[in-house]
């Protein structure tokens, strides 16, 4: 792991350190979906520090799944998680892009959602979004990075 992959873990987990764990019935805030008990499961009593990448690949498309106390808390092992797997990385770049203004109720719910960080865990998700978009195979793919970080993360706060 180079210094500058160190440096960005360490930022991430120091945004979300104190971000207090849900309760069980608290992770997700849709119970009748069917992917929602297997995600209970996995994650119930788990430290998001603990959470194996298998876990989070498992449920890398579940993030939107997670309810508004458990999305900050379990944010960070999902970033963690892409620094390393390319399955994550693509999930979470979705997870991580604003819906544009043709859809507007889409919109609002990720600002719902996201608006909610701090300064320290938004500097952390900029600092990742720059890194995927530096580490991109090629210039679509950087370009999608770099959209996601435009148009929401390097916004300034509301």
């Amino acid at each position: 792991m180079t210094v500058r992959e160190e440096q960005l873990r360490r930022q991430i987990e120091n945004a979300f350190a104190d971000v207090p764990r849900p309760a069980d019935d608290r992770i997700a805030y849709a119970p009748d979906a069917w992917e929602t008990p297997e995600l209970l499961s996995d994650f119930r009593g788990q430290h998001w520090k603990d959470l194996p990448v298998e876990r989070v690949r498992q449920h890398a498309a579940h993030l939107s799944l997670l309810s508004p106390e458990a999305l900050p808390y379990y944010l960070p092992a999902y970033l963690l998680a892409a620094l390393t797997d390319f399955d994550v990385r693509d999930f979470l770049l979705s997870q991580l892009s604003i819906p544009d203004e043709s859809n507007p109720d889409l919109r609002r719910d990720f600002q719902r959602r996201f608006d909610v960080l701090s300064s320290a865990q938004r500097n952390a998700i900029q600092a990742f979004l720059r890194r995927m978009g530096e580490e991109a195979s090629g210039p679509v793919t950087r370009q999608h990075w770099t959209r996601a970080l435009d148009a929401y993360w390097d916004a300034p706060e509301s």
